[in-house]
């Protein structure tokens, strides 16, 4: 019994690895690494939960949106990696390097065969922000994402190195050190409008 229980968790946490030959290397690969940690506020875990940030032009306004510009943290992702002890999930995307900000924190509650959505734009024009260069792995922190009234929101919980380290463990996502990178408040103006013609989500 003992062995079959070694056998699952070693299956387990090969699942969770990244295969060597498509690590991000930091100081080598000419896009970046972010790595961010969502959680659901306590009293509000139902939703599904969204954060979208993407990348600003040199004009401090948002580019266009496509894969290329933007990047979303959500909770309840299959491929989000969890580290026993501590709390949310981690999701780990490649970007281009530039200055990215917060656009919209975004809820879904599923309720039997109806789906309820709730839109958090931030209109600012403040809102956290960061900028991530060439080769760099940055950590965000784990940000607690929440429902106040009908309005979903977010908040920096915690920013700890001992946090992505061991997200980095058990990923293996990464061959180099990441940085812990505090959010920054930036203006970035914003006309909310919908994500399509076929979602009631709206962005910047």
């Amino acid at each position: 019994m003992r062995l079959m229980f070694a056998m699952l968790a070693m299956l387990a946490l090969a699942q969770c690895a990244t295969p060597e030959d498509e690590r991000f290397r930091v100081g080598e690969s000419p896009r970046a690494l972010v790595i961010i940690g969502v959680a659901e506020a306590p009293t509000n875990t139902q939703p599904r939960y969204a954060m979208l940030w993407r990348r600003l032009e040199a004009d401090g306004g948002f580019a266009a949106f496509d894969d290329d510009t933007a990047f979303e943290a959500r909770t309840h992702m299959r491929k989000s990696v969890r580290v026993r002890g501590v709390p949310g999930e981690f999701t780990m995307a490649e970007v281009e390097p530039g200055v990215y900000a917060l656009d919209s924190v975004f809820a879904l509650i599923r309720d039997r065969r109806v789906d309820y959505s709730a839109n958090g734009v931030i209109e600012g024009p403040e809102r956290p922000s960061f900028e991530v260069r060439a080769g760099e792995a940055v950590y965000l922190g784990i940000w607690e994402l929440n429902l106040q009234d009908v309005t979903p929101v977010a908040r920096l919980w915690r920013l700890e190195q001992a946090d992505v380290d061991a997200a980095m463990r058990r990923s293996n996502a990464a061959v180099g050190p990441v940085t812990p990178r505090q959010a920054q408040t930036r203006v970035a103006p914003c006309a909310p409008h919908r994500l399509n013609t076929r979602s009631l989500r709206e962005i910047c």
